[in-house]
């Protein structure tokens, strides 16, 4: 069975004046990995400068950005923040020292080296290292972020896209990428070895930006918002209903975190 990471992921994608629905499966492939960002020196474990930070984030986030829909289907998430923490294997508050994407079918994945300020739930060993953590988007060129519509008439791809080796950031509604610098609080899970053929152990967000709470101006931690729906969900639903619901989740599961930090 295929093993995923991101559960039930759905991501609509426009582009280029038309969408293409997919699911971002997790799983081992012998293929050799597309690595987009060049290898760069390890970075120290110690908490970056901000002159380090701001050189990482003009050469990571240097071209066009792409803003893509994403339609979440989240098998097994829990009503409640203590059972969402139960669900992970490792909770902390880190620092993004370092970036990296990869493509694997067609996708961009960004691999964040994350510095371990704090462990808030299991192994405490990983206090004062720098662990691996994937993301959802990231930077892929054109022509692989087209591949699987390019022969698709209705997505008018010219011939000129579908060859591009121009390279743009993908990011995903509600799946902000990080930045060098920045501070985020984590719910994780181990990746699997060879999961979308990153070479490495690394870990994943569990139930993706739903474990993922970045530290806000006031030193609070909180989730990304998720845009408005428009229309009715796909399980019949309003759109109303739906933006409430991920609403009050969003304050319960941010309260949950900030009083788990505040605790610590």
């Amino acid at each position: 069975m295929t093993k995923k990471i991101v559960v039930g992921l759905a991501l609509v994608m426009v582009l280029f004046g038309g969408f293409t629905t997919y699911y971002v499966n997790v799983r081992k492939n012998t293929a050799e990995e597309k690595v987009v960002s060049k290898d760069k020196p390890k970075i120290s474990k110690k908490t970056l400068s901000k002159k380090a930070a701001v050189q990482i984030n003009a050469e990571f986030y240097s071209h066009e950005k792409v803003q893509s829909e994403a339609e979440m289907a989240l098998v097994g998430y829990p009503a409640t923040f203590s059972k969402l923490l139960k669900q992970g294997e490792l909770t902390i508050i880190g620092e993004i020292t370092g970036l990296k994407s990869y493509v694997f079918e067609s996708h961009p994945y960004t691999v964040a080296n994350v510095y371990v300020n704090k462990v808030l739930r299991g192994d405490a060993s990983k206090l004062d290292k720098t662990i691996r953590v994937m993301f959802v988007g990231g930077n892929i060129t054109k022509k692989e972020m087209l591949a699987p519509v390019a022969d698709k008439s209705s997505m008018n791809v010219t011939d000129e896209e579908a060859n591009s080796d121009e390279i743009v950031t993908v990011e995903y509604a509600g799946n902000r990428l990080p930045q060098a610098g920045e501070k985020v609080a984590l719910i994780l899970s181990k990746a699997p070895s060879g999961a979308n053929n990153i070479p490495g152990k690394f870990w994943s967000p569990i139930f993706a930006n739903k474990a993922t709470f970045f530290q806000d101006s006031d030193g609070q931690y909180r989730r990304i918002p998720e845009q408005p729906s428009i229309g009715g969900s796909s399980d019949g639903t309003t759109g109303q209903s739906q933006n409430q619901f991920n609403q009050e989740d969003d304050e319960k599961m941010n309260k949950g975190m900030n009083d788990l930090i505040n605790k610590a």
